[in-house]
């Protein structure tokens, strides 16, 4: 488990007995649910009103052993900075992934026994995310490879591939996750672009043109959803495009099917999707 802040300056507390060991660590697995309920007048039982995950809260207790016990102190206070962003990084044999959070205690206890202590991390967000982003690129060409290259052999190499398939697909090994789709022109005007998911039938639709070098990003993340275009370096917010009957898409555990129409110029149209596992227990 490593601790990084918003400086990228990093504690590794697991380390070594003569650094940092954890003795114990809680907040991994899924947060507790709050539940708000309301009771009948009349018969057993209740009605349930909501129920939603409110925050991860990460505590770490750890001991440190050795000589150098004043300077490691300070060192961690260097990095873990109560009421300042931070990132925690968890890895397994099968997991590598991070949380975000707020520190909210550092506390040590020096004047006992074998020198001890814990760190408490409020993350907002509950979930861990993967470290590795995934990316799955749909358009009428896949391209070959990048310049600069020689080509000796004969009769040559091809530039790039027409794409035969239908759909492109996604597979998410976390729980049910937003995503980022970049849509872009290249060598010709698309007109209203529809993005429509294989699986379920629902479709995200962009009305308007996309002009060459344009770029339209779409954020299904919740509580950052969002539709932008970048012309000439600037960015704006487009949510006037945005099509009644719209669905912000999802994914769903496992494999989603996508795939993309246009009323005009769907040949010079891209679609990239980025998504980032996500888990609510590691």
């Amino acid at each position: 488990m490593i601790l990084e802040n918003a400086d990228g300056d990093q504690i590794d507390m697991s380390a070594t007995a003569l650094r940092y060991m954890m003795s114990n660590v809680t907040g991994l697995d899924p947060p507790a649910a709050s539940v708000s309920t309301s009771t009948y007048a009349t018969r057993n039982g209740c009605l349930l009103n909501r129920a939603f995950l409110e925050k991860r809260n990460i505590v770490i207790s750890f001991e440190m052993r050795g000589i150098g016990i004043e300077a490691r102190r300070h060192a961690l206070y260097q990095v873990v900075k109560t009421a300042q962003p931070i990132r925690v990084y968890y890895r397994t044999s099968a997991i590598d992934a991070y949380a975000d959070g707020i520190v909210e205690t550092c506390e040590i206890n020096r004047f006992q026994s074998g020198v001890s202590g814990q760190i408490s991390i409020l993350c907002p967000d509950v979930y861990f995310y993967s470290c590795k982003e995934t990316v799955a690129v749909f358009g009428s060409t896949l391209s070959g490879f990048k310049f600069p290259f020689a080509i000796e052999e004969k009769p040559g190499v091809p530039l790039g591939t027409y794409r035969t398939e239908d759909t492109v697909e996604i597979i998410n090994e976390g729980d049910e996750v937003g995503l980022t789709i970049d849509l872009e022109a290249h060598d010709g005007v698309v007109y209203m672009p529809t993005i429509y998911n294989a699986d379920t039938g629902a479709y995200l639709r962009i009305t308007g043109e996309i002009q060459p070098e344009d770029k339209i990003t779409i954020s299904t993340k919740r509580g950052s959803r969002t539709v932008t275009l970048t012309r000439n370096g600037v960015t704006t917010v487009i949510m006037n495009r945005w099509v009644s009957g719209n669905t912000w898409f999802t994914l769903p555990p496992g494999a989603s099917h996508f795939y993309l129409t246009a009323v005009s110029g769907l040949k010079y149209l891209t679609a990239t999707f980025h998504h980032t596992d996500a888990y609510l227990g590691v």
